[in-house]
């Protein structure tokens, strides 16, 4: 009896048709993250926090105005509006004389950052697992981006939450 050679062509088919169909039953069997149930769409506020921001213009961040958003380096579009910002000097922590306790000053070595909490709003969709922007999931202590006609930042989102009354 003589053996069949197979073709690298065939081989390749082979091997493709089986990997579609082991995906094919992972997602059936709800493994693949594809068959997300959607148990509704809500207006979210995102709160995104800029720690030592160098800047001079302390009024850079505007509610009511657009700001677009990078998650996972994808950006989000169309921009999103900022409904709130929280804005301080960055501060420094230093020990007691008596080394019992801490205390904040304004920090030496940059004078000019500046830490800020900015919250934006947008459509998102419920998931059981979370948030989901426009196919990008959204939760605490991602890292993402706010971009502006003046800005490009870098934040950590530090909550989220629907919208009141929305």
């Amino acid at each position: 009896m003589k053996l069949r050679k197979l073709n690298p062509l065939d081989l390749a088919f082979l091997v493709l048709s089986l990997m579609a169909l082991v995906g094919f039953g992972l997602a059936k069997a709800g493994y693949a993250g594809v068959d997300q149930v959607i148990e509704g769409t809500h207006k979210v506020d995102i709160s995104v926090y800029l720690i030592g921001l160098k800047t001079l213009d302390t009024e850079i961040f505007k509610v009511g105005e657009k700001s677009a958003i990078t998650i996972r380096n994808r950006p989000v579009h169309p921009p999103m509006s900022i409904v709130k910002v929280d804005h301080w000097e960055h501060k420094a922590s230093f020990l007691n004389k008596d080394g019992t306790g801490t205390v904040a000053f304004p920090d030496p070595a940059v004078p000019h950052a500046h830490d800020f909490i900015i919250t934006v709003q947008d459509e998102a969709d419920a998931t059981k697992d979370g948030f989901v922007i426009r196919g990008n999931k959204v939760k605490i202590g991602n890292l993402v981006e706010l971009e502006g006609f003046k800005y490009r930042a870098q934040g950590v989102v530090v909550d989220i939450t629907k919208s009141n009354g929305k």
